[in-house]
Order: structure tokens, then C-alpha cells, then sequence
């Protein structure tokens, strides 16, 4: 089969991504196809959508996949769009995916995907969405009041859109976030005002990225923030990781999570403070730095899920015919046929035995 990886291939940390998804679906037995949507063309008729992709020559090839593994890893919603109509095409024309278009759309979007969660039940910090315009009237003081009760109490504010930790700034007092926020509407920029959730140790600003594949547990490592005065501990700013076993009860929060948002593949992140845990973002393409601390082949996995994920009825009878008989058969071991030596009975006295045997021996003769 052919497997789709759909990506922007922006950076070098993308193409050695693709790299190794090209080469575990490769030792699967089936085909890479790397997909940058960037570059793609969608051709619409009256009965279907064809996505095309330049070669090397730059001649426009349709992309023919029977499964695909997005890693829409960009943060602003042009990009967004690209990836996910290119993604809604593939699976128009009767690929499987690994992450619905909508869903990616949800987790990107911080603030429909926490009130996703938080119908759900899931516990997430107090915020509120400020979308307002300078020029209108706003009770930006209420508003603070209403997410941070304490006025001395840090606040968090973060753009809607963002990875890696970018867009997230940290505010000491209710006094400094007025002036941050301030800041962002006076350029008409939405962001979120949110709780700032206290580390169980001072000064020890930890997460947990626990990952889901198939809407499963997978693994999960602690991430610690490093630099002084730093409260991300995402890697790309510097935080260190290590292996961690979580709970049943953080298990089952990061995957009820993924459900809420719609993805079987995903990075959860969860802030600890005591005995209380919030989940403060779903990442619909995480990255692979927990394979680099364990050894624990994630990438395979979630290859796996997408050839399984594949209705073997949609494939054309020519490919099923090639797979079959590129497939190796076991030769049996055959079986070892020994003749049957006659039993005699242990009742017969040796002189009845040695009758018996003559008797034999005159007949053969």
C-alpha cells in the first residue's frame, strides 16, 4: 500500500520526521509518500477532487495514496487551511487518515478545543477569550477578577494559535496582564486570559506530555522547564525531559482528552499542582523526543494505525494480487512418520511369545 505523510516540509526537524516515517512504513512492507501541501493543486470537477504534486521536473502528478499520516505542525490559520483542504481531498478520494481535517482544526485553535474539553468534563484552567477591538467598550477589570480572584496572583495570556510553547507569556500580577492584554487588543489580536496554575514545588515548573495513539496510552515523559524564570518546559525552549509512568487517572484523562477533541494521535499536555492535574492543550503532531529518551518506537505505531486503518476493500484488485504474493508463506514443517511397532502384551509368558513369533516366521516363509 501507499502511505501518505502530509507535511510542510519546512525545516530540517520536518523532513528528518519524514524521514523516519518513510522508513518504518518501508520496513512494514508498504510504500512512503511524502506529501507537502504547500505545494499541492486541488483540481475540482463535477464528481471528484484530485490532489496533484509537482515532481522533480515540476510536471503535476496526482497523489495517490491509500492512507495518510497528517503532520500539520505550523500555527497560523493560512497554514491551517492549506494542510486540512489538501487533507479533506486525500480523504475525498478514498484515503484513510489517521486525524480528521476538523479535529486538527480544533486542537490548533486553543479556545474552542479547551471549551471542547471542558464540556467533556475535563478539568482545564479558568479562562476567558478577549476578541474585542480596541474601540469597543470592554470591563477588561471584571474580566481579570473573574480568571484570577487574587490580585497579586501570576496570569497566564496566550495567543489562540501557537506551538512550542510560542505565544505564551507569563504576567506576575493582575496589573501586568492588564497591560499585556491591553497591548494585543489595541492591534485587534485575540488572545486568552488564563489561570496560571501553580507548580507542586516551588519554582519547579514542570508538564507531562503523555502521548495517545489509536486513542490509546502510549507513553509519557516529564518536561522541566531549565532557564531561569522560565515556566514553559517545552524542549524547543530549552526544557529537558525524562521518562515518567503516570497514573490510571492521568491515563485516563489525557485519553478522554483526545476524544473530546476528536484525534486518536495526539501529545496531551498536563499541568500537576498538588493533587489536582489540568490539561492545558491537545497537539495533533507531536513531536518524536520521547522515542530519544525511551527507545520506545512511537513513530511505527502510529504508521501501523494507518495501514490498519485502511479498508482493504478499497483497494484496487491488482495491488491486493501484488501484496499477496510479495507476501512470504511459511513453509511447514513436515511431519516425521514413524511405522507403529506392535504392542504385546505384558500378560503372555515368554514361551507363548516364542510360539507366536515361530508361527509368524512360518507363514512369511
Amino acid at each position: 500500500m501507499r502511505i501518505g505523510i502530509l507535511s510542510a516540509q519546512l525545516s530540517e526537524l520536518d523532513n528528518r520526521e519524514n524521514r523516519r516515517f518513510a522508513r518504518e512504513i518501508l520496513l512494514l512492507g508498504h510504500r512512503a509518500v511524502i506529501i507537502n501541501y504547500r505545494d499541492a493543486v486541488i483540481v475540482t470537477t463535477k464528481n471528484k477532487q484530485v490532489l496533484y504534486q509537482p515532481n522533480r521536473q515540476g510536471i503535476l502528478r496526482p497523489v495517490r495514496v491509500h492512507a495518510v499520516i497528517p503532520r500539520i505542525n505550523e500555527a497560523d490559520s493560512k497554514s491551517i487551511n492549506l494542510g486540512t483542504l489538501a487533507l479533506e481531498c486525500l480523504i475525498a478520494g478514498g484515503a484513510y487518515s489517521t486525524a480528521s481535517p476538523s479535529a486538527i482544526r480544533l486542537s490548533k485553535d486553543k479556545t474552542h478545543s479547551l471549551l471542547a474539553m471542558s464540556s467533556a468534563g475535563i478539568t482545564t484552567p479558568r479562562t476567558a477569550a478577549i476578541s474585542t477591538s480596541a474601540d469597543k467598550v470592554l470591563d477588561l477589570e471584571k474580566v481579570l477578577k473573574v480568571v484570577e480572584p487574587t490580585a497579586n496572583r501570576r496570569l497566564i495570556i496566550k495567543t489562540n494559535i501557537g506551538t512550542g510553547g510560542k505565544g505564551v507569556m507569563p504576567a506576575n500580577s493582575r496589573g501586568e496582564a492588564r497591560a499585556i492584554v491591553e497591548g494585543f487588543l489595541s492591534n485587534s489580536i485575540p488572545i486568552l486570559l488564563q489561570q496560571f496554575i501553580e507548580p507542586t514545588k516551588k519554582d519547579h515548573y514542570i508538564d507531562f506530555r503523555i502521548y495517545v495513539i489509536n486513542g490509546k496510552y502510549a507513553g509519557t515523559m516529564i518536561r522541566e522547564a531549565t532557564r531561569p524564570g522560565e515556566v514553559r518546559a517545552n524542549i524547543d525552549l530549552g526544557g529537558k525531559a525524562i521518562f515518567y509512568q503516570p497514573t490510571q487517572e492521568e491515563i485516563k484523562m489525557a485519553e478522554a482528552a483526545c476524544e473530546a477533541v476528536g484525534l486518536t494521535i495526539a501529545g496531551v499536555d498536563i499541568i500537576p499542582s498538588g493533587n489536582k492535574r489540568f490539561v492545558i492543550e491537545v497537539n495533533s503532531s507531536p513531536g518524536f523526543a520521547f522515542e530519544e529518551i525511551t527507545g520506545t518506537n512511537l513513530v511505527k505505531r502510529m504508521a501501523r494505525q494507518a495501514i490498519a486503518g485502511v479498508d482493504l476493500d478499497q483497494v484496487s484488485a491488482p495491488t491486493k494480487i501484488k501484496e499477496v504474493l510479495n507476501t512470504p508463506v511459511p513453509i511447514p514443517t513436515p511431519k516425521v512418520i514413524r511405522k507403529a511397532r506392535p504392542k504385546i502384551s505384558k500378560a503372555l509368558s515368554p514361551e507363548a511369545i516364542k510360539q507366536i513369533r515361530i508361527k509368524v516366521k512360518s507363514i512369511s516363509e
